[in-house]
């Protein structure tokens, strides 16, 4: 949770960008969203300098193994550079 103060410390920071990435297809190979955005973030991150935020939501792992969550890690997964 972040706290309102949050708000007063950065009112005269310029407003940043919000990218959402939704609804593609997969490859063959498995590329879809989750690998679209990281690899959007890296792109603005490393290549072009820009501060950046990135959050994953922990995807359904129905479809391959039959449950719910922890295609991600369980929570456990981490992205570094």
């Amino acid at each position: 949770k972040v706290s309102l103060d949050v708000r007063k410390r950065l009112e005269k920071e310029p407003n940043g960008n919000y990218v959402v990435v939704t609804g593609i297809n997969p490859t063959p190979l498995g590329e879809g969203k989750s690998t679209t955005t990281v690899g959007v973030s890296q792109a603005l991150g490393a290549h072009l300098g820009a501060k950046v935020f990135t959050c994953v939501r922990q995807p359904s792992m129905g479809p391959t193994f039959g449950i719910k969550g922890g295609a991600a890690g369980g929570g456990y997964a981490q992205v570094l550079p």
